[in-house]
């Protein structure tokens, strides 16, 4: 009898599916629909190149990826996505840029490209977490120290408890 139910329910499942299937249709990519541009590297020196990437949904035909940045460059199909490269003058002032692409549908998309000089200097990252680190710095031979301390007590606490189960069975 179990075996009749369990062939029953297998079925159902299956039947079940292939409606699901037949009714929702096939699944299609969640970029299908999407329009973007994305710049890489989005942080750039002045004097360097970018790589443009980006999509017009389903429409395959070539877009305008404008911005102040560099211009106005051609960005053509390829493997499902528009892609294109432009370089930043050497003369560009450090600042971020938008950047943004066109269809030829009239859709539009946006991003940002960030210039910098040669000159500048990268900032300390934000203390994050709020622990002794975040605000002390370093400490890493106390935390070292610590750590050793504590795997060396559990190892003894181990060998301990090992070595009383062995006097207890005796």
């Amino acid at each position: 009898m179990r075996a009749v139910l369990s062939r029953l329910a297998v079925g159902g499942a299956t039947l079940l599916a292939g409606a699901a299937t037949l009714l929702l249709g096939p699944a299609t990519p969640a970029h299908a629909d999407t329009v973007f541009i994305e710049v890489n590297p989005s942080t750039i020196l002045a004097g360097y190149q970018v790589a443009l990437r980006g999509s017009c949904g389903a429409n395959p035909n070539q877009a305008k990826a404008t911005s102040t940045a560099f211009g106005t460059v051609t960005m053509t199909p390829e493997k499902g996505f528009l892609i294109g490269s432009a370089t930043i003058p050497s003369d560009k002032k450090p600042a971020g840029y938008s950047v943004k692409l066109t269809c030829a549908s009239g859709s539009t998309a946006t991003t940002t490209v960030w210039v910098i000089s040669a000159s500048s200097t990268p900032t300390k990252g934000p203390n994050t977490g709020g622990g002794y680190l975040a605000h002390h710095g370093g400490g890493g031979t106390a935390l070292l120290a610590g750590g050793l301390a504590a795997v060396a007590a559990g190892g003894a606490l181990a060998f301990w408890t090992a070595r009383r189960r062995r006097e207890v069975q005796l």
